[in-house]
């Protein structure tokens, strides 16, 4: 078997939505076709891993999709920025080593987790994910402590017992335009979140884990700071709470508040956490598998995270081929935490693209039993892409 072409989807852009998915289908000369996401699809720049994947394609093309090593070595070793490149080069790599493992399982009709060592669990524990954005089909942000709380029951009336929520990055008004965090934070600042945690976990009770996601927007005084003011509401864990560019920091965050630590959407490759694990930083590492450097490498990032004890939950914010991947990785991994479920799962345009809407059932996933990811796209991801083929 053979790659013959490769061809990337970049989803067009819906009014007010900001997110553009970046989807590829890699073609061999058997018929049998895999797909992948990049994770790098949202924010400044996003677009640049469209371009990674066209130029990482020219070096797949006539390969064995099975030589799955060989080839993300080749992607690493032989492109030169590999060794020491980002979010670009490994969304690049990403995508395309997600498609070959989808290959891999269609070709053998198994599913993708039977070929990363089969189950470790019949199911997955869910958390709904960004519900300061709404836990529904609409995206908007909440700004009153009381939303908070009706969109934590929403999740909960949906089977939900954990909920993640940003109660930092949006203001009274609802803007996040003039909203700083770095350094001690004043009074209000803290007030503010810490009314939207104390809303929330007094509508949920005490049995529902509730995870506080900074998005490194807070710094490490302030990450300090807004920890200790919500010690009392017993956090499940703290996300990305600093930047991930200064790992001894954390070790420093670590050492000074008592709220476990997640961390790992922007950090990528076994090498980039391997001085977190070390110092132990991190208590969750949160690898995303369209940006990490695929199946592949998240496979090797939950291996080296399980010598050091450490949880490990895919970072998922993409469509319904980066959630089947992560539910296959994560079922086939002993040191699962829990799986994300974004709210961008709701959202119609990213319904529409995907031929499964696999979706929890009461705060439960079970990995797909059909070949490969078990997922396909539509007819309107094929219509509503920009699509470059590459042969």
């Amino acid at each position: 078997m053979k790659v013959t072409q490769v061809e990337i989807f970049h989803v067009h852009r819906r009014p007010n939505s900001g997110q553009r998915p970046i989807l590829v289908r890699v073609d061999t000369d058997e018929g049998i076709y895999g797909l992948g996401e990049a994770g790098m699809a949202y924010g400044v720049g996003g677009s640049a891993a469209a371009g990674m994947i066209r130029d990482l394609a020219a070096l797949l093309i006539g390969q064995d999709p099975f030589n799955t090593e060989a080839i993300w070595e080749k992607f690493f070793k032989k492109t030169f920025w590999g060794q020491g490149g980002g979010t670009v080069v490994f969304s690049g790599i990403s995508a395309l080593d997600t498609a070959l493992w989808d290959i891999k399982g269609k070709a053998l009709s198994l599913p993708l987790y039977k070929l990363l060592g089969g189950k470790c669990r019949n199911d997955l524990r869910v958390y709904a994910s960004q519900i300061q954005l709404g836990w529904g089909p609409i995206r908007e942000a909440k700004s009153k402590k009381e939303e908070y709380a009706e969109e934590a029951l929403k999740a909960l009336a949906d089977g939900y017992d954990a909920v993640k929520v940003d109660v930092l990055a949006i203001d009274r008004d609802g803007s996040t335009e003039n909203v700083h965090l770095e350094g001690p934070l004043p009074p209000s600042s803290v007030k503010l979140g810490v009314e939207r945690v104390r809303a929330i976990r007094e509508a949920v009770g005490e049995d529902v884990d509730i995870i506080i996601e900074n998005h490194a927007h807070t710094d490490t005084v302030s990450a300090i700071q807004f920890a200790r003011a919500i010690e009392e509401y017993n956090i499940f864990f703290y996300e990305e709470i600093n930047t991930p560019l200064n790992p001894p920091l954390l070790k420093k965050i670590r050492e000074k508040i008592s709220i476990p630590i997640a961390s790992g959407e922007r950090i990528y490759t076994r090498w980039g956490y391997l001085p977190y694990f070390v110092d132990h930083s991190i208590d969750v590492a949160q690898p995303d598998i369209g940006s990490c450097g695929g199946v592949s490498e998240f496979r090797k990032i939950a291996d080296l995270a399980h010598a050091y004890e450490i949880t490990l939950q895919a970072h998922v914010a993409g469509t319904g081929v980066a959630e089947a991947a992560a539910i296959h990785a994560e079922t086939a991994i002993p040191n699962f935490c829990i799986h994300e479920h974004h709210q961008k799962s709701l959202l119609p345009e990213y319904v529409e693209l995907c031929t499964h809407n696999y979706q929890p059932v009461k705060g439960r996933y079970a990995a797909p039993e059909l070949p490969g990811l078990g997922q396909d796209i539509t007819d309107s991801a094929y219509r509503n892409s920009d699509r470059l083929l590459v042969k």
